[in-house]
Order: structure tokens, then sequence, then C-alpha cells
């Protein structure tokens, strides 16, 4: 499969039918072996984040790569990113400010024309977000304080005018060719509903010295002149290698206002780490870069869990296994070096770690308890449906490997649900292997997830599906709350299971595929687990189930390649994960190419 990197959008490669179905098992094992060989992990270059590093760090290698890189991703509107969703705003304010940045050196990397061309066609695209009328913006990390941030580096670099020697002698910058607005002209104003106070507010507290929030690191760029007073300590990311927050935008911004001086050597070292880092950074990827790398325990717990859920048989090396346990801590772990620790990343480690056969206590997941759900990470302002469908699985494993779950996932509504607590029991059951020791009570556990079953049920669509912040696609949201409820959520979830198989049915494209805009492989495999991962055990799969998984295996096995594929998943702009979905292809090419030789699966839960 080949991207798009104008729209983002999947194009299916030719192929003369089923002969080059893939191998998954095979393939499984290739994947899982590429997790040490790449440890930092494989995640798609990121517009908005190449156009931070442009504008921030025009001194580190690859700067005329990403500059290149830029000007070949902007659409024929002018704008960069998914057309669709509000989505497109935050890469085309990144990439114009950067071009616009560039275009102001004495000496641009690429022609100033093309350079002013550009700029114009992207400022003319991002109007069409300012204003009352605008289209609505997705829910993003920081997109509140990323926005205001760039419009005001364009303002800036606009009430400047033109650089006196910006562009070469008898060049026309406003040439009948470069088709749009004046550089001279207005920015592009604040979109409805963000008005600049949130960010003004955060760069007073850091100029005042205040505690710099975990989660912001992340996004330190937008702290402009007042990062210089953030009290940041880079994280190690190897060996003499350090990044803030994860991101080489963060990084950058940091090494800009840092001043490290010979009577400071420790501010010396971090800031020769973090420089390595960002260099190590684009020697991987030629140029661009993505919004967050190291990924590595989020990569590695995605994809063992969705190879071992779907019952893949693939060895796992120790190291793998070593890594997702030894990470864990009072406060979970975090997705890579320089993040927060999330409830996200920890439950989806424990899970895998359940699958693999070495259980621990999901008792990292408490602070992260409020009254009705589990929030992301402390201080999340909104609700994350797969991040609490994550942790009933962890705590679901849990009670199942300490002997406390009942074998009532799988009965069918309005067949009498058994007395609350439903899927679970305070005193020992039966359990398969050795129980694991639990440090807190049984019981506080399985009321936890009866209230995380009840309130995923509660925010399902009227549909059947579900909508999450951080994937574009409900239908990844979707399969990670159908198969956590219909795993742990009691029987009182086999309604919303049974309404949300219905929903994935009733949403399969002519050819096979599923998804938001087009089809993607990444989505058909999500709506492909959905179907057969919540098939009763004793077979019966609902009608038109068949047909459906014939359909979308045709697709997968024509359309599954390797490393690119749309942007669906959210951060400070859309990326793609490519080990992660292909774990997801992997898994549910596995599971079809089961199901459909013996009408059943055998992937269980150990």
């Amino acid at each position: 499969m080949s991207v798009d990197v104008n729209t983002g959008t999947a194009r299916r490669r030719a192929t003369g039918g089923g002969a080059g179905t893939p191998d998954p098992v095979a393939e499984a094992g290739e994947l899982v072996a590429g997790l040490l060989t790449r440890p930092w992990g494989r995640v798609s270059p990121s517009v908005y984040e190449t156009g931070r590093v442009v504008s921030l760090a025009p001194w580190l290698a690859g700067h005329a790569e990403r500059v290149g890189f830029l000007l070949a991703a902007q659409r024929a509107d002018g704008a960069w990113g998914r057309p669709e969703g509000g989505y497109a705003l935050v890469p085309t304010l990144s990439a114009a400010e950067a071009l616009l940045a560039e275009l102001r050196r004495p000496s641009p990397c690429a022609d100033p024309v093309v350079l002013a061309g550009a700029v114009r066609r992207g400022l003319g695209a991002a109007r069409r977000w300012s204003g009352p009328d605008g289209p609505p913006l997705p829910d993003m990390p920081a997109i509140e304080l990323i926005v205001p941030a760039l419009v005001s580096l364009i303002d800036g670099h606009l009430a400047e005018g033109h650089p006196p020697d910006g562009l070469p002698a008898g060049a026309d910058p406003k040439g009948a060719d470069l088709d749009g607005a004046d550089l001279d002209g207005e920015g592009p104003g604040l979109p409805a509903g963000v008005d600049g106070s949130r960010l003004s507010a955060v760069r007073a507290r850091l100029r005042a010295g205040g505690r710099v929030p975990r989660k912001l690191v992340h996004a330190l760029e937008i702290a402009g002149p007042a990062a210089t007073a953030a009290e940041i300590v880079p994280t190690p990311a190897g060996p003499g290698l350090a990044s803030v927050g994860a991101s080489p935008a963060a990084g950058a911004a940091w090494l800009g206002a840092v001043r490290p001086s010979a009577e400071d050597p420790r501010r010396l070292r971090e800031a020769a780490e973090v420089r390595r880092y960002l260099e190590a950074v684009v020697e991987d990827s030629g140029g661009p870069v993505p919004c967050a790398i190291p990924i590595t325990v989020f990569e590695r717990g995605w994809v063992l869990s969705w190879l071992r859920r779907a019952g893949v048989p693939v060895d796992v090396p120790a190291e793998l296994t070593a890594s997702l346990r030894d990470g864990l801590g009072p406060e979970g772990v975090a997705a890579g070096p320089g993040l927060p620790e999330d409830a996200d990343t920890t439950s989806v480690a424990l899970y895998a770690l359940a699958l693999l056969g070495e259980p621990r206590e999901p008792d990292g997941l408490w602070p992260y308890e409020l009254e009705a759900h589990f929030c992301t990470w402390q201080g999340e302002e909104g609700f994350s449906p797969t991040t609490n469908a994550h942790v009933l699985d962890a705590f679901g494993a849990h009670l199942r490997a300490t002997g406390h779950l009942r074998a009532t996932a799988r009965v069918p509504a309005g067949r009498g649900a058994p007395a609350a607590p439903a899927g679970f029991s305070a005193a020992p059951l039966p359990a398969s292997g050795r129980p694991v020791p639990s440090g807190f009570p049984a019981e506080r556990y399985a009321a936890a997830a009866r209230k995380v079953s009840a309130r995923l049920r509660g925010c399902q669509s009227e549909e059947g599906g579900w909508r999450d912040r951080w994937h574009a696609s409900p239908y990844y949201a979707t399969a990670c709350c159908a198969l956590a409820l219909h795993e742990f959520g009691g029987a009182e979830s086999a309604g919303a299971v049974e309404r949300a198989v219905r929903w994935v049915l009733a949403g399969q494209h002519p050819d096979g595929s599923w998804g938001r805009w087009e089809g993607t492989a990444e989505e058909t495999a999500y709506a492909l687990q959905t179907l057969l991962l919540t098939l009763p055990e004793g077979g019966g799969a609902p009608a038109g189930t068949v047909e459906a998984v014939e359909r979308g295996r045709r697709f997968l096995a024509d359309a599954a390649d390797g490393d690119e594929g749309p942007r669906l998943w959210h951060d400070k702009d859309l990326y793609f994960p490519a080990a992660i979905v292909r774990a997801a292809v992997l898994g549910a090419l596995h599971l079809a190419g089961e199901f459909l030789v013996s009408g059943r699966i055998s992937a269980r839960r150990s």
C-alpha cells in the first residue's frame, strides 16, 4: 500500500488476486523481531512537527530535506494534512509559518518564489478556518495552545514585511503563478472557540518560574521565549542521548531557550545530549520528523496485545517481555522516554503481560481513577473510551489470573444475567495456572471494572459504535470497547456488544473494506477483529458475518502492505504507527483465515 502525502489517503496496489495473501504467522514473527532492531519505534513523519523543526532549528542536519518535504506535502488547495474533520489547520499553520521563516532567512534553501507561493496558498487555506464560520476543530493534544502560538508567529512575520534580501533580483513575489493573498496582508486569524487566553496563561506561568506540567513538555514549542524560564530536565533516551518530551520540536525549542555555559557543566551536558537526540532522529528519518519518538513501550504493548489477543502463535523474546514488565512503577509506565506515565499505555502493557503469561497486579492504575471513569493522565480535560476499555482489559485480566472472573461475558443478552457483581466474584474461583498475589482486595478491582463497563455502555452511540480522542476512526474505538466489554463487561454488556457488531456489519464498503472516509487496511482490521473476537464460544455467528469476513479478508490480502498508511492516530498531528497497525492487520488476517476454514476461532485468553 502506498500513501498520497498530500491527502493522507490510502491507495490499494493492484494485485493478481489471492495469490499474494500474506502469511500472518511468519510476518508476525518478523514484526516482533523488528521491535528489538528498531527500539525507538516506527512512526510516520509529521508536517506539524517537521515545520516546527524547520522554524526552530535550521542548523540541524537534513534542513533542506525538511523544507522539501513540506513543499511536496502541500495539497492543491493550499493546505496540508487530512482535508476532513478540521485536521488540516494545525499542519497548515505550522508549514506556512516554517516556510515563511525560511523565506525571511538571508539564504533560503529553496527557490524564494516557490516558498512565497506555498506560503500564500497556505495562508489562504488557513483563513478558511478563521472566524465563527470555520469548521470545528478535532480533539487533539494541546490544539488550544498550538493554534494561537502559530497564528502569533505568522502575524509577527507579516508585520515585519519582506526581508530586504529575501527574493533574488528580478523575481516577482506577486507573480500570476503564485495565486493567493499578498504576503503583506492579514494573518490567518483564530478559529471559533480559540482566543489565546490559555496560551497567555501558560506562558505567564512559565515566566514566573512555575512548574511545567509533564504533559505540556511534549509541546514545549508553544512556550516561545517563556521556555527560557522553564526548569526542564531532559530525559535519557539512550547512551549520550536525551529527549525533551519525546518530541523533536520540544527538543529544538528547549535548545533554543537554554543558555549553557562553562559554569554550568550539567546544562552543557544536557544540551549536548538533546542535540545528539535530534541528530539521531533525523539520521533515521532522512530529514522529516515524527511528533513523538521514542515510543518504545507504546509500540511493544500494542503490537504484542493485538497479536496475542488474536491468537497468532508468535515467539516473544524475553527482552520484550522484560521491557514491559520492568518499566512499571507506582504510576504505571510511559509510552516512551520523556513522556509522562499514563493509564492507556499502562493498561495495554499490563494486558500484554497477562497474555504473555506474566500477569502483574494493575495497582499502578489507581492514581488515574476518578468518580465515574479513569483519566488517561492526571489533569486530563476530557474522557477517552479507549483508555477506559484498556483499563477494563487490565483489571479483567488481573481478576482472571487471580481466579475472580466468572464466565459470564459471553452470555447472550436476554438470557438472565446473574446478580451483581456481574462477571466478577470477590471470592476466588477456580483458576487455570497459579494465581498472582494481589495487594488490593479483589472487590476493589471488580467494582472498578463494573464502573468502567457501565461508563463504556453509557457512551456508546445510538448506532452502536464509539468515538475516541486518541484516534480519528470510530472503528478503532469500537474494537477497543466492544472487545473489552465482551471479554470482561459481564452479561449486562452483551446488548452493547451486539449493537456494535450490527453497526460494524452495516458499515462495510462495497469493496469489502471499512473506513471513516475511504476504506483502509487498518480500519478493516479493527472491524474484522470486532466481528471475530466477539463470536459466541459455541459458534453461531450473526447473520451476514461469514460474507462480511470473506470480503474483508480479500480486501486485506490485497491492501495490507508495509510501512505506510493513512494517518489516523491523534497526537499534535495525525500519525501512522506502522508496527502497531501491521500487528492489527496480521491479527485480523489470522482470525479471518481460521474462521473461514473452521467456522470458529481458537483465540482464547489465558
